[in-house]
């Protein structure tokens, strides 16, 4: 069973996740493990290195956000827009991901060991040799680009 969030809870949650990213006091890194955000538009929101373990994030816009280093384990994203989100040396394994939009997202470093990709969309995604993909999945295949480190 996923948990509700009210818009003004989410609000306190962002504020003091975003004093936790620049170090102020009294910031908490967020924790919304288990959330259920189905359709919620989280575009351009940071959340680096949030808790987001088996969240649902069902056709929501998450267009441009930052999820560096967050923790998306067995989340369910069923048809998401990630388009330009960065996703870098985030923990995907075993989310669903069927149907999502990667479009542009940057997914360097990514872990996404034993995701579901059907119909997934990655044109122009960035990846580089340290992201994990699921077994059998060919990454150019589907669109994305592997960034060569300099």
């Amino acid at each position: 069973m996923y948990k509700k969030y009210l818009y003004e809870d989410l609000v306190k949650i962002f504020d003091l996740h975003s004093k936790y990213l620049t170090g102020e006091e009294g910031g908490v890194r967020a924790e919304l493990s288990g959330g259920d955000f189905y359709g919620t538009d989280f575009s351009n929101v940071n959340l680096a290195g949030a808790n987001l373990e088996a969240t649902s994030f069902k056709r929501s816009n998450i267009m441009g956000i930052n999820l560096e280093g967050a923790n998306l384990k067995a989340a369910n994203m069923k048809r998401a827009c990630f388009a330009s989100a960065n996703l870098q040396k985030a923990n995907m394994e075993g989310a669903f991901l069927k149907g999502c939009n990667f479009d542009d997202a940057d997914l360097r470093g990514t872990n996404l060991k034993g995701a579901s990709m059907e119909d997934a969309y990655f044109g122009n995604a960035k990846y580089d040799n340290e992201t994990i993909w699921p077994d059998d999945f060919d990454p150019v295949a589907v669109g994305a680009t592997l960034i060569h480190d300099e």
